[in-house]
């Protein structure tokens, strides 16, 4: 009999935006990617404790002003941090605490 695993990737994991670092006189841009550098898997959404490093993930975009990036599979998503925020729920916390310019 072959078990199967419910575990799966967690979702704080998929999320990430970019923040430029350099742009040289040809226009050439190196960016630095910001993740919540998650490798955790679970049997619900967010491992314990990773919603917070999601929320924390996308205060620092909405404070940055950067777009905020969802990977799945090979769809990629790309939004602003208040409207990723209103998707899971989290929208009035996260607009006070950028409104704040804390991340």
């Amino acid at each position: 009999m072959t078990t199967q695993n419910p575990n799966r990737p967690c979702a704080c994991g998929s999320y990430a935006f970019e923040v430029l670092i350099h742009e040289n006189v040809g226009g050439d841009k190196l960016w630095q990617q910001k993740t919540t550098a998650c490798t955790a898997t679970t049997q619900s959404t967010f491992a314990p404790g990773h919603d917070a490093k999601l929320k924390s993930l996308l205060i620092a975009a909405g404070v940055g002003g950067h777009q905020v990036r969802q990977v799945a599979r090979d769809t990629v998503v790309v939004k602003d941090a208040l409207r990723v925020a209103a998707d899971l729920g989290w929208e009035d916390l996260v607009r006070e605490a950028i409104a704040k310019g804390s991340s």
